[in-house]
């Protein structure tokens, strides 16, 4: 299967050749433009730990695994370029498995116009396992960081939250447009993705200047497909997976109030406090303390 797997692939993705990075060498050669800066990150994702093989397509599970390393590219405002893909797969799969695994692979691929360059493939009697590294490019003075968050910054996020309760885990869009958009306003500080949950994430973009913060519950945006009461809160808050852009930035930022239609939403929802914890704070003023944890991988 190993052989007839690999000959499919050739047939369906470019090749590498002196002048383009592709597949089908010992490794992939790509030229960085001039002025750009690499961009690089890697996901490992596991059956039954981040999706689940026996109730879920292979053609969304193949989705996520790429999307969920572009929206890494996106927290970091630059534009994914190459994927680079290693599939451990049960003996049990056939060809047939393996060719709808990648069809969701290419693609959320081609939709953020990048090419898959590279990867490997093994068979074992453990589970489906897979790992992505993307690589993106972006200028300097756009990069943003989970460190840069300052005082008296207010913080927002991007569309809803505590949807992967209803498969937005699945089926999300990757936040790269937006993060460019952010990486050009200089008001922007601290920025990541929301993968574990809002309130971990947004501790690890606190804990470099020793912040806390305050937020705003009946300002959190809540996935429609959940009921707002306080099981939805808790979704929102700890859930994870909503692969939302979740930033920091000062009273100069507009961009929330320079939307236009279609758009995705921009909220805020809290602001940062010098008191290194993280509160929750209702209509009347009463606050609550809130831990810090989310998904557990």
């Amino acid at each position: 299967m190993e052989k007839q797997f690999i000959e499919w692939l050739k047939t369906t993705l470019d090749e590498q050749t002196n002048t383009n990075p592709g597949i089908g060498d010992d490794a992939a050669v790509f030229t960085i433009p001039p002025e750009m800066k690499q961009l690089l990150t890697s996901d490992c994702l596991v059956d039954r730990v981040h999706f689940d093989v026996s109730s879920t397509s292979l053609n969304l599970i193949g989705r996520k695994c790429v999307a969920a390393s572009i929206s890494d590219i996106a927290a970091m405002c630059g534009t994914p370029k190459y994927v680079i893909i290693s599939i451990v797969a049960p003996r049990s799969f056939g060809i047939d498995d393996l060719k709808k695994l990648c069809g969701g692979m290419f693609s959320i691929a081609d939709t953020y116009s990048c090419s898959i360059i590279g990867g490997d493939f093994v068979s074992h009697d453990g589970p489906l396992t897979i790992n992505v590294t993307v690589l993106g490019l972006g200028k300097q003075n756009q990069l943003r960081f989970r460190f840069a968050t300052e005082a008296n910054d207010s913080i927002f996020v991007s569309g809803t939250l505590g949807g992967s309760r209803d498969g937005h885990h699945l089926s999300f869009e990757p936040r790269i447009e937006l993060g460019l958009a952010l990486g050009e306003n200089q008001a922007v500080h601290g920025l990541t993705d929301i993968t574990d949950g809002l309130v971990i994430d947004l501790h690890s973009i606190l804990s470099s200047g020793d912040y806390g913060a305050t937020l705003m519950k009946s300002d959190i945006p809540i996935s429609p497909h959940l009921a707002n009461n306080e099981s939805a809160i808790a979704a929102a808050l700890y859930d994870g997976e909503d692969f939302e852009l979740l930033f920091t930035a000062s009273s100069e930022y507009q961009g929330h109030l320079e939307r236009t239609p279609g758009d995705v939403a921009i909220t805020k929802i809290g602001y940062i406090t010098q008191d290194p914890q993280i509160l929750l704070m209702s209509d009347s003023g009463d606050t609550t303390l809130l831990e810090v944890r989310g998904y557990s991988h």
